[in-house]
């Protein structure tokens, strides 16, 4: 089996907890992982991506994971605010999944039922990445959160917002800064957050967008009661 993770010491010692079990394991790169997924004969894999949602997405975790070969089994342990649950969607037709959180201790023995788990082809998803019935990263948003999401998504400015959903700006702002809070997403002078929300949202890892949303800025939402 194949294993990557963002830290290499990180991947150093579940190589370690692995052949401790008697296992014949590879430590590859990210690079390798989807590539090797279909070109070597390997049963599985196991991925343990970086706990920031910024740098899951920029070193591209997520575009990897989901490239790995139906095939081969799929064991993620992660952060439960990383997108992870779209791989349930990316694998359904067939190929086993396991998903751990990283937030919580796991034995050597668990991390290998689970491995086992995603090779006999079942899918295997830890409560943390279901609570709340939401498959994306944004289950923990509050209503009005998710709204403000949904058009800093599709390129409103504060003011816009708050027109469109009849709220001061500064309620606004403080929804905004809720939300990088909650997706991992701190002040860096580098990096435009509200754009890389709109990639979140545009490129599937968070399929948020609703119908009333896809409208051009300018067109008001009908208020709901």
């Amino acid at each position: 089996m194949m294993v990557t993770a963002a830290d290499p010491f990180t991947s150093m010692l579940v190589v370690e907890r692995l052949v401790d079990q008697e296992l014949a394991v590879t430590q590859i790169d990210l690079e390798e992982m989807a590539e090797r997924s279909r070109a070597d004969r390997f049963d599985a894999v196991v991925a343990l991506p970086p706990s920031s949602l910024l740098d899951y997405i920029e070193r591209g975790w997520q575009d990897a994971l989901g490239a790995v070969d139906a095939a081969t089994a799929l064991t993620v342990v992660a952060a439960p605010r990383l997108p992870v649950r779209t791989l349930v969607d990316n694998r359904r037709a067939g190929g086993g999944l396991s998903l751990l959180d990283a937030t919580a201790p796991t034995s050597a023995p668990a991390l290998l039922d689970a491995i086992r788990s995603a090779i006999s082809g079942r899918h295997t998803i830890d409560p943390a990445f279901t609570l709340g019935g939401d498959a994306s990263a944004i289950g923990g948003f509050s209503p009005a959160e998710r709204l403000v999401f949904e058009l800093v998504a599709c390129g409103y400015s504060n003011r816009a917002i708050a027109g469109q959903l009849y709220l001061s700006e500064r309620t606004v702002e403080t929804h905004v800064r809720q939300i990088f809070i909650r997706l991992g997403l701190s002040e860096d002078p580098a990096i435009n957050r509200r754009v890389l929300v709109a990639r979140l949202a545009l490129d599937g890892t968070i399929g948020v967008l609703s119908e009333q949303t896809r409208r051009p800025p300018g067109q008001t939402m009908r208020r709901t009661s």
